[in-house]
């Protein structure tokens, strides 16, 4: 059969933040998530007689010769075909990513969820939400184990996101926008080792560790509702509040402690890493996006790696810059 060489089908991702609940939601507390699309991952399918070629940054030839660290990507083509009774080959991938990887922005399922879309679309079926969720979690399975399911919910729905195990996912209305930095620590977040040290922490102090999850529980309810109210000073302080816990837990580390500082001493309404934490990134809440300026700007000077700065309006973000420091 003729290939037909003018196809070409794409598929989209955006990134997200844990706004709070990140390790407590592993052990049935609730959290929050918003979309973060300054960063993304978008791929582009084509025919292309042979076996399935995968072209990236990180990676260019042969699917079935994917290094092992990068298995994850062949299965999710695999079980993606399998569902859509094709055959894996005769289609080449093009992935184009600026999520750093690594730094608890959930990478690794917003690429997941890129390549499905873009072989949903290329076969000219329709994806159901159930089929998308269940195929990325063969990816996230592959990556992480045992997932939460949140970076999952994060990275397909384009609004912030209440989410507890086994719950409906709720969306978040805001009544207020956020004006957020992001800041990259240019160092890969250590997920496996801050995940062994909670599970350590709750086997050597149970009741303590227990409440510290209660706490990052309540504090994540009160942070649900200062949004529907729009009273920011107090959402950002109980996002210190939750970055303290965290600490506790052991899941910050120094780098992320000092940028937290640097935020809160240049006016952020509140400051917390986000995601797995051991390094990878943190965010700070301002009170308008044009307090987010100097905020960047001490983040950058401290040493940040990469900023960004956006803001979020019930759902719809305004991505306002993207600057970058290499060192």
């Amino acid at each position: 059969m003729a290939i037909n060489q003018s196809v070409r089908a794409r598929g989209f991702s955006h990134s997200k933040l844990i706004l709070i609940g990140e390790h407590a939601v592993v052990y049935d507390q609730p959290a929050i998530a918003i979309p973060f699309d300054a960063v993304s991952a978008e791929v582009t399918i084509y025919p292309k007689a042979g076996p399935v070629e995968l072209i990236s940054d990180f990676y260019q030839g042969r699917m079935t010769d994917l290094p092992t660290k990068m298995q994850g990507l062949k299965e999710i083509v695999s079980a993606t075909c399998e569902k859509l009774h094709q055959q894996v080959k005769d289609f080449s991938i093009e992935l184009t990513s600026t999520i750093p990887i690594g730094r608890g922005l959930g990478s690794s399922a917003a690429i997941a969820t890129s390549i499905i879309r873009g072989l949903f679309n290329y076969f000219e079926r329709d994806l159901s939400l159930k089929t998308l969720r269940d195929l990325v979690d063969v990816s996230e399975t592959y990556a992480h184990g045992t997932p939460s399911g949140i970076d999952r919910e994060a990275v397909i729905n384009d609004e912030p996101i209440w989410f507890q195990k086994g719950e409906l996912i709720e969306p978040i209305e805001l009544s207020v926008p956020l004006n957020i930095v992001v800041a990259d620590t240019g160092r890969i977040g250590d997920t496996h080792l801050a995940v062994t040290s909670v599970k350590d922490r709750l086997q050597e102090a149970p009741l303590a560790t227990e409440q510290s999850f209660d706490k990052l529980g309540k504090l994540a309810r009160e942070v649900r509702t200062l949004l529907k109210t729009g009273e920011l000073t107090q959402l950002g302080e109980r996002l210190v509040k939750a970055h303290q816990e965290l600490k506790a837990l052991g899941v910050s580390d120094p780098g992320l402690d000092h940028y937290v500082e640097v935020s809160l001493l240049n006016g952020a309404l509140g400051a917390k890493l986000t995601g797995g934490g051991r390094g990878g990134c943190m965010f700070a809440l301002c009170a308008s996006a044009e307090a987010t300026i100097g905020v960047e700007a001490a983040l950058k000077n401290a040493g940040a790696k990469e900023t960004w700065s956006f803001q979020l309006t019930s759902g719809v973000m305004t991505h306002e810059k993207n600057s970058s420091r290499t060192h």
